[in-house]
């Protein structure tokens, strides 16, 4: 009893085929990726350097940031 002849899909040359697109394809779309990236980081790069050279440590108007436990409390 003689087995049935089976075919593979990727066959040398279509797997060729294959990682030629896939190789051009990551060529162009890895660098819109990149730059994607990168322009969503950048506001948050701009603050953390602008944070580095002000007092990170007030707000807008001057007052403490972390001034929770110096609260007056009138009655």
């Amino acid at each position: 009893m003689d087995l049935p002849k089976w075919q593979v899909f990727l066959t040398p040359t279509r797997q060729a085929d294959l990682f030629a697109v896939m190789k051009w394809l990551l060529f162009f779309v890895a660098p819109v990726i990149l730059i994607w990236v990168a322009l969503a980081i950048l506001p948050l790069l701009i603050e953390m350097i602008r944070g580095i050279f002000t007092d990170a440590k007030r707000d807008e108007r001057g007052r403490d940031k972390d001034d929770d436990d110096y609260d007056v409390y009138r009655y």
